[in-house]
């Protein structure tokens, strides 16, 4: 084997897995260390999966500068300069895996710098950051992950991945056959596998490390509305509530969780380790998934929104109703077919009534080939709508004002998103009118009423019968009692001592059930 010996100190257990630390590289006390040409050209590969964007095996000047720009922050525009300038020996502008071994292999007092922060560089980086990604997806902290898990973690990593892709990793990863797959297992095959295995090294940097914790600061700067970088527990529950998509049990249980120590306030770091924990109730998730999603188009919060309030599942009424929303429902995807697919065995089991975000996933991807387009393309719609539509109700839209809310949240900043508050729902056309009319005074002339509409329902009564009440009803409303004139009806009225109440003493029933009640009484209209 062809291998490089560096002075080097004792290496440490830690660097008999992830290969020699900078310190230990840049070490001059005595003690031997090989450097496999094989372990050299793995961490050149990995410079070139973080760097290479365009994926064609080389990297351009610009993409030279980000390497150096990166991994060695100190070099001057001088260094980096000469550096790109030693490594495209072609001078194509383009230096490729060869080269790059090529300079670093040299001996050159050059070569000894940059292979000095490439060696700092990968190992380290690759290891924290799929330590990261184990400590968001294991659940129980056993320290592996089993299918289902690493399912998740792909499909996190890679949203465009189908049920086919993700079956395919998992047999490419779990040679052992086991089931589970352990932190050493994945970094192994992140470091040795193939096309896949790259293209998720390169996944996982990227939505690791200084990356995430980007994301998590950017969204810390959100809710805390004082800037102090300290969230108040009081004034974060209140944000909890307004978005709508939380129960009060729900926020209860999220600010136990979250603010461990009890002070009522919670510092950057505090917010940056809970967000990163996988562990939690599912309500505690679900606040993670909204407060800071994982994913990088905020599907799943969307996903919650349409839960609703208490719920971290979705049924199958839900189901439906974000495909109708959404207007994801045409004639070969019906509202028939939407059903079937959410209770196909690909998506969950027969036992099982709801479905995670995960699962919902694979719903979409169904509903996707049943209407013959991509699953990028479904994902559009649902990310714009947001929310659940207004229904019509005073309820239902309040809950649809909170869950937009919800869905801005990532815009609005902590005084925005409490200044949007309730807005006090408007009265129908009906709930007007009977208004009106409960306000109206007694001094109407009969028959003419202003509650009355110019419409002659005179003979509705007989739509319905006098023998129903409804007819009854309407004939005593629409057809006041007259006065029987004639010599029978005087007659009658002499023997009986009875005198027949003149049309003026009738008042219509919506004039006597006004003067029973007040306008205070009836508080929402």
């Amino acid at each position: 084997h062809v291998f490089f010996i560096f002075t080097l100190q004792t290496p440490s257990p830690f660097s008999a897995l992830f290969g020699p630390s900078w310190e230990e590289v840049m070490s001059d006390n005595s003690g031997d260390i090989e450097i496999d040409v094989a372990d050299l050209s793995g961490r050149i590969q990995e410079v070139f999966t973080r760097f290479d964007k365009d994926g064609g095996g080389s990297l351009d000047r610009h993409e030279l500068h980000s390497v150096f720009k990166t991994l060695g922050p100190d070099f001057t525009a001088k260094q980096i300069n000469n550096f790109c300038k030693l490594l495209d020996k072609g001078g194509d502008g383009q230096v490729s895996h060869g080269e790059f071994m090529a300079f670093l292999t040299s001996g050159c007092g050059e070569a000894k710098e940059v292979l000095a922060v490439v060696i700092k560089a990968t190992g380290d980086a690759i290891a924290a950051a799929v330590r990261e990604v184990f400590n968001q997806f294991d659940s129980d902290g056993g320290g592996s992950l089993d299918m289902i898990e690493m399912q998740r973690v792909f499909r996190t990593l890679n949203s465009d991945l189908e049920m086919n892709d993700l079956a395919q990793l998992c047999k490419e990863l779990d040679r052992g056959g086991d089931g589970s797959v352990s932190f050493k297992e994945f970094l192994l095959w992140l470091k040795k596998g193939g096309e896949w295995a790259k293209s998720m090294q390169r996944a996982v940097l990227k939505n690791t490390g200084e990356a995430r914790d980007e994301r998590i600061k950017n969204a810390f700067a959100k809710y805390d509305a004082t800037g102090d970088g300290q969230l108040d527990i009081p004034e974060f529950e209140k944000t909890l509530k307004v978005l709508g998509t939380f129960s009060n049990d729900e926020v209860r249980h999220v600010l136990s969780d979250l603010d461990r120590s009890g002070d009522g306030q919670v510092s950057l770091s505090e917010f940056t380790a809970w967000i990163k924990s996988g562990k939690g109730a599912k309500e505690v998730l679900k606040a993670k998934a909204i407060l800071a999603p994982s994913d990088s188009d905020g599907l799943e919060a969307v996903f919650y929104n349409f839960c609703g309030a208490g719920h971290s599942d979705m049924d199958g009424k839900s189901f439906k109703k974000l495909c109708q929303d959404c207007d994801l429902l045409d004639k070969s995807c019906t509202a028939t077919a939407v059903d079937i697919i959410f209770n196909d065995r690909r998506v969950k089991d027969k036992s099982q009534r709801t479905i995670d975000f995960f699962q919902f996933e694979n719903a979409l991807e169904l509903i996707a080939a049943k209407k013959g387009a991509s699953k990028t393309l479904l994902r559009a719609p649902i990310l714009l709508q947001g929310a659940p539509k207004v229904s019509g109700t005073k309820t239902a839209m309040a809950n649809s004002r909170l869950a937009q809310k919800s869905s801005e949240v990532g815009h609005k900043t902590l005084e925005e998103i409490q200044a949007l508050g309730p807005r006090k729902p408007k009265r129908s056309p009906s709930e007007q009118r009977i208004f009106r009319i409960m306000r109206m005074t007694g001094n109407e002339t009969v028959g003419h009423e202003s509650w009355r509409k110019s419409t002659d329902n005179t003979k509705l009564w007989k739509v319905f019968g006098l023998d129903t009440a409804a007819g009854q009803t309407l004939r005593r409303i629409y057809n006041p009692p007259q006065v029987i004139a004639g010599p029978l009806a005087r007659r009658g009225a002499k023997r009986s001592g009875k005198v027949s109440p003149a049309p003026e003493s009738w008042q219509s029933p919506f004039i006597t059930l006004s003067s029973s009640f007040s306008a205070p009484a009836l508080p929402g209209l």
